[in-house]
């Protein structure tokens, strides 16, 4: 019962993230990052792997709404530096933020997100189940801030962005289940999950500053991190990365 009813709550919730954009202004603005990455998932080894993270951004910004898509991809490897690990990620995030507080040059708006994630992580020692599935679709909660300022006669943007996931539904086997089990015999075993704060404690956040070029064009630099954890089926995983970015305005 609990998962219809977060179900029809993402149904109800997620076309206010939705409106209308098609007379609206917007902004796409394109980002590359890299960096470091910690990943561990007790599914396929009780280490934590670590490494290069690679990621690729775009994100398109309405007046009030922001849809944003991204791509990574990471290459680890155990504490002992001899099994390799590979995490390959996509998602889609649709914002819609309302106006909370506008003084001066100073911008706070805020709102609900819905957030789709599809992933793998592949581990290179295992046989029988070498690799783990990621979805989920969370409602979060989002802030999106800016500040504007003027430095050395030129005009800047700061703008900070979190993302707190809330309710929602995620994929999980259970504890020593193998995907044989799970889809070719058909044993299902509460593998869709309510996820909620208390057994998905993350947050995600960037903070970007923007350089104002002429004929109107911008430059991006600024900080990405995702800090997820999850613990489903009595199975935990944490995905912690930390990313310069670099981005233009399209």
């Amino acid at each position: 019962m609990a998962v219809k009813r977060v179900l029809y709550i993402l149904l109800a919730l997620l076309p206010t993230c939705l409106m209308a954009q098609e007379k609206q202004e917007s902004t796409t603005r394109l980002f590359v990052g890299g960096g470091w990455a910690n990943v561990m998932d007790t599914y396929l080894s009780p280490y934590s792997y670590k490494g290069f993270r690679a990621e690729l951004l775009i994100e398109r910004q309405y007046e009030h709404t922001m849809h944003r898509t991204t791509v990574h991809a990471s290459p680890l490897e155990n504490p002992a530096g001899n099994v390799n690990e590979y995490d390959f990620g996509v998602s889609y995030g649709v914002a819609h933020h309302y106006q909370m507080l506008k003084k001066g040059p100073f911008n706070l708006k805020a709102g609900p997100m819905g957030y789709m994630y599809l992933g793998c992580i592949y581990n290179e020692r295992n046989g029988n189940n070498p690799a783990q599935a990621k979805l989920s679709l969370m409602l979060d909660a989002s802030v999106l801030a800016t500040y504007d300022f003027r430095l050395w006669r030129k005009d800047f943007q700061l703008e900070y962005a979190l993302d707190i996931p809330c309710i929602g539904l995620a994929y999980s086997p259970q504890f020593g289940q193998s995907y044989y089990e799970e889809f070719v015999l058909g044993n299902y075993d509460h593998n869709c999950v309510f996820a909620h704060p208390f057994n998905t404690p993350s947050m995600r956040q960037r903070l970007v500053i923007d350089f104002k070029l002429k004929n109107r064009k911008c430059l991006y630099l600024g900080y990405d991190s995702e800090l997820y954890q999850t613990k489903y089926n009595e199975l935990r995983h944490h995905s912690y990365s930390h990313s310069i970015i670099l981005g233009i305005k399209l």
